[in-house]
């Protein structure tokens, strides 16, 4: 009986110790990322899930509840949840602006209240942000050119 590596028929080279290395760093910037995120999220009162379908909306367009939960990575189902606090809160509504709100609508559009929400959260991740954190004007300019490098 073979084993699961050896049913492969390409093996990859193991990684190097800067490429170990990283990884660890930037699993452990990914961490440091988050927490900022939900704590810059909490000072606004939205949880994570809201503060993503907040930044997953574009100003001005409905867009389609099954858009929304593959662009923040959930099941429409569960984005029902997160959909209904948010219109609650008067930060989306359903449908067009100029929609009836109706939970059998399958959009959802921002409000001027939750583009302002937005902005100011966006606003907020940017202060003290731990991607940047400490680094002087030049280290940022390389920083963005190799993340823009890595964008898809």
């Amino acid at each position: 009986m073979s084993s699961p590596r050896a049913a492969t028929s390409v093996s990859e080279p193991a990684p190097d110790a800067s490429e170990r290395e990283i990884a660890r760093l930037a699993g452990e910037l990914l961490v440091r990322i988050f927490g900022h995120y939900q704590a810059r999220a909490a000072e606004l009162s939205l949880s994570v899930p809201e503060a993503k379908a907040l930044g997953a909306l574009d100003p001005g367009r409905p867009l389609a509840m099954r858009e929304l939960a593959a662009r923040v990575h959930a099941s429409p189902s569960n984005l029902t949840v997160t959909v209904d606090r948010l219109a609650a809160r008067g930060l989306i509504v359903r449908g067009g602006a100029d929609d009836r709100p109706d939970r059998r609508v399958k959009s959802v559009q921002l409000t001027e209240a939750g583009l302002d929400l937005r902005q100011r959260l966006e606003a907020r991740m940017a202060a003290d942000h731990p991607a940047v954190r400490g680094l002087d004007p030049a280290q940022r300019t390389v920083f963005l050119e190799l993340l823009r490098a890595l964008a898809p």
